[in-house]
C-alpha cells in the first residue's frame, strides 16, 4: 500500500485550505510509520508543497487522512473500481456505534471521494473517533454501506500523523523534509 500507487494515476485534486494542492501531482512519498494495516507517509507534490497522509485499506480500496501545516484534515476514499465524473455527493461516515458524520457536497473525481473537515474542532473530534474506533463505514446518503475499513492500529498511526504535521510546521519554506 503506497500512496503513489493509488494517487499518481493523474492530476490530484485536493485542497488544503490556503495551501492548495489542486492539480498537483505526487512526485515523492516516504513511509514514516507502519502499524498493522496503516501507513503514515510524508508526500511531496510537484508544486513544492508537502503533506502528511495516514492510509489504511487493501485490494484497491483505501481510506486516507491528509494533513498539512496550515489547514484542517482532509479525507479521501479511493477505490480502483470507481470512475466518477467530476461532481459531488452527500455521504455518511460511521465509526463503530458513534453518531454519524454527514459529509455534504463531498467531491467526487475519478476513483476518489474527497472531503475537508470544517474546522479544527471537527478535525480533532473526527481523528479522536478514528483513534478509538474499530471500524469505519462509508455510506451513501440513503444509508447503503459502500465500504468498510478496519481501524486496528489507528491510535498509533494518528499519533504518527500528528508528529508528521508537527515536523512540517517546524520547517522553513526552503527546507526539504526528505533530507
Amino acid at each position: 500500500m503506497k500512496i503513489s500507487s493509488c494517487l499518481l494515476a493523474g492530476a490530484f485534486a485536493l485542497s488544503f485550505g490556503a495551501a492548495s494542492v489542486a492539480n498537483a501531482e505526487i512526485v515523492e512519498s516516504e513511509v514514516l510509520f507502519s502499524h498493522k494495516s496503516w501507513e503514515v507517509s510524508i508526500v511531496a507534490f510537484d508544486d513544492g508543497s508537502y503533506a502528511c497522509a495516514a492510509e489504511v485499506g487493501s485490494r484497491g480500496s483505501n481510506f486516507l487522512i491528509w494533513a498539512d501545516a496550515t489547514s484542517n484534515a482532509s479525507l479521501q476514499f479511493y477505490n480502483s473500481d470507481w470512475a466518477f465524473e467530476e461532481s459531488s455527493a452527500d455521504v455518511i461516515l460511521k465509526v463503530d456505534g458513534r453518531p454519524n458524520w454527514t459529509l455534504n457536497d463531498a467531491s467526487l473525481n475519478e476513483s476518489s471521494l474527497y472531503f475537508e473537515l470544517a474546522d479544527e474542532d471537527a478535525s480533532y473530534k473526527f481523528l479522536g473517533e478514528i483513534m478509538r474506533g474499530n471500524v469505519l463505514n462509508l455510506h451513501s446518503s440513503n444509508g447503503t454501506r459502500i465500504e468498510r475499513y478496519s481501524l486496528a492500529g489507528s491510535h498509533a498511526s494518528i499519533l504518527a500523523l500528528s508528529d508528521c504535521v508537527d515536523a512540517l510546521k517546524s520547517l522553513d519554506d526552503d527546507d526539504n523534509p526528505f533530507n
